[in-house]
């Protein structure tokens, strides 16, 4: 198996890009399963308002009746049945282009490039810095500053 960032582009998933600024105090969690339907409420029979892939970084904002209501990195809310949300912590890649870094520091050595909309598991996180792994096989890739991911 090859080790490869997820991509929300690459699963045909698409929404505008817009960026989310500042992150919030809400709990980081993740989508379990590939190709979640995002609904408008609590409800099987509610509007599906688009589809997230596996490993999907969420913000939980509250939780009712078996239902999160959650919020994600390009602004946008739904509500997911709590059993397709993961503990699993991940992180998109919000900046078009981004470095990941042999270890926590900007004079470290660059060791991978990210795109926009990548995906991978939060190993460890060090001061302003997070430890990124490929989500399929935790294997870890390098450091990247946490200001240009959503999900730490």
């Amino acid at each position: 198996m090859i080790n490869r960032p997820f991509s929300i582009f690459s699963t045909g998933f698409f929404l505008s890009a817009l960026l989310v600024c500042g992150i919030t105090s809400a709990e980081a969690k993740s989508i379990a399963k590939d190709q979640v339907n995002i609904r408008e409420k609590p409800d099987l029979n509610s509007a599906i308002l688009y589809t997230a892939p596996l490993g999907y970084p969420i913000e939980i904002k509250k939780e009712e009746k078996g239902w999160v209501y959650f919020h994600d990195w390009l602004d946008n809310s739904g509500w997911v049945h709590k059993p397709l949300v993961s503990d699993i912590d991940t992180a998109v890649i919000l900046v078009e282009k981004a470095n990941i870094r042999g270890s926590a520091s900007a004079n470290a050595n660059v060791v991978a490039r990210a795109e926009q909309g990548e995906i991978y598991t939060i190993l460890a996180k060090e001061g302003d810095w997070v430890k990124l792994g490929y989500y399929q096989s935790g294997t870890a890739v390098g450091w990247i500053r946490n200001d240009l991911v959503f999900g730490d």
